[in-house]
């Protein structure tokens, strides 16, 4: 997995009306787009005639590590539905539009907007208004707002308005530049955009006034941050091992567990957190395999696992069973029962050793992993059995998006490219 791998999006729920109505901020701590200046609309067919995405002569030559690895490929069966090949290096973010068949991606090269999904091709563009790398791309919880950022700290939002042919414009209403950011995400059921510094400090800003809230940072990176349930308090950890939960209205620490505490972690290289949707109740997680488990009072109990965690999701809360699920460099999956603190099931991951990057709760009983060899393997959560896999990609995948209601899956790797799966039926 490459060392500069952007951070996991967190997986929030489309459908909480949950909207954060108190947090208040200040209006004068961030710039904005005053709503007066000329801004520019621009459409995607003028974009991609401004970028030359059509010009034949457009195409870059593969080395011959990308011939070597077409040809390795050339017997692997592609089952995506749709294929988006414009990027050219490799992608990192994919989010999905809650009404329209828009599909957003971030990758190094740019940010590519690709369109249609239920077309056999889709329209693309790229970012209008910088050349940096854009690896962070999400629409927000509505679909009214896109935001773009790159590791430097760039970031964009974009007013989403729809155009004839069901292509979108794109109006941007918002900008700023923070430090090296770690992560960045919206709130699930607010235009409010959080977003974590290699330098300690969270942003909290309301798009698009850009008033902004700052969570004091420590002199340590902020390795990854998750919503609560209630979408009132934010879990973080840093690379020195602390762990905090923040109230947003206040800017408060409410429960902090740092270097010094019996069950902390101490310096660590890779951290992820998760909040259990129906409950205050949250766990931290290290690339050594602790766990952490928290209320807002506090560590409650500490799991050492096996094997190294890379992700961990913890299941629907429609679910009848307190289950979460983490994933592994090693390939190794395994369910928990955080109710006992005790692993549950293991999954049988059908390629040794294929490393799990990303895991996503599909339905109540069924998880999909998404590996380092391409392969996305659905299995039942109750028992550990695959039920089904997805191919196509031939590399990392580095993070997916669900849409339920259509049983599409987009995602988005290493090699280049993004795919669109259809998602067989997933039973009970």
């Amino acid at each position: 997995m490459r060392d500069n791998t952007p951070p996991h999006r967190p997986d929030f729920e489309d459908d909480d009306d949950e909207i954060l109505e108190e947090i208040e901020l200040d209006a004068n701590a961030a710039p904005s787009l005053d709503e007066d200046d000329d801004l520019e609309e621009v459409t995607l067919e003028q974009l991609e005639a401004r970028l030359g995405l059509h010009d034949e002569d457009d195409e870059y030559e593969m080395d011959e590590e990308s011939i070597r690895d077409r040809e390795r490929i050339a017997n692997i069966i592609d089952e995506a539905v749709l294929t988006f090949r414009n990027h050219t290096a490799p992608v990192f973010a994919c989010s999905l539009h809650p009404h329209y068949n828009w599909a957003v991606t971030g990758s190094e090269d740019e940010f590519s907007l690709c369109l249609g999904h239920e077309q056999q091709r889709g329209g693309s563009t790229r970012s209008p208004n910088t050349r940096t790398p854009s690896p962070e791309a999400h629409f927000s919880h509505d679909g009214a707002y896109l935001v773009t950022g790159d590791l430097a700290g760039e970031i964009n939002v974009f007013k989403v308005s729809e155009q004839r042919e069901e292509r979108p414009i794109l109006t941007k209403v918002w900008e700023y530049s923070m430090s090296d950011m770690s992560w960045l995400f919206w709130h699930r059921g607010a235009h409010v955009l959080l977003a974590g510094s290699d330098s300690g400090e969270v942003y909290v800003w309301r798009i698009p006034s850009g008033d902004c809230k700052i969570l004091a940072g420590q002199g340590a990176r902020c390795e990854s941050g998750e919503l609560s349930g209630d979408g009132k308090k934010l879990l973080t950890a840093y690379m020195n091992g602390a762990v905090k939960l923040w109230d947003l209205k206040t800017c408060q620490v409410l429960m902090e567990v740092n270097e010094q505490h019996p069950m902390g972690f101490g310096e660590v290289t890779h951290a992820v957190v998760a909040c259990e949707l129906d409950s205050p109740f949250y766990i931290c997680a290290e690339g050594g395999g602790k766990m952490l488990f928290c209320t807002k009072h506090g560590p409650v109990s500490v799991v050492q696992s096996e094997h190294g965690i890379e992700c961990i999701a913890f299941a629907p809360a429609s679910s009848d069973l307190k289950l979460f699920a983490c994933g592994s460099l090693d390939g190794h999956i395994s369910i928990w029962d955080y109710s006992k603190y005790s692993l549950r099931t293991v999954c049988e991951n059908p390629v040794p050793n294929d490393g799990v990057l990303r895991i996503k709760w599909l339905n109540d009983n069924t998880i999909m992993a998404a590996t380092s060899n391409g392969n996305l393997n659905a299995f039942d959560a109750r028992t550990g059995t695959l039920k089904f896999t997805l191919t196509g990609h031939f590399c990392h995948i580095y993070e997916l998006a669900y849409k339920p209601l259509d049983s599409l899956l987009l995602t988005v790797s290493e090699d280049t490219t993004a795919k669109i799966f259809k998602v067989p039926p997933l039973g009970d």
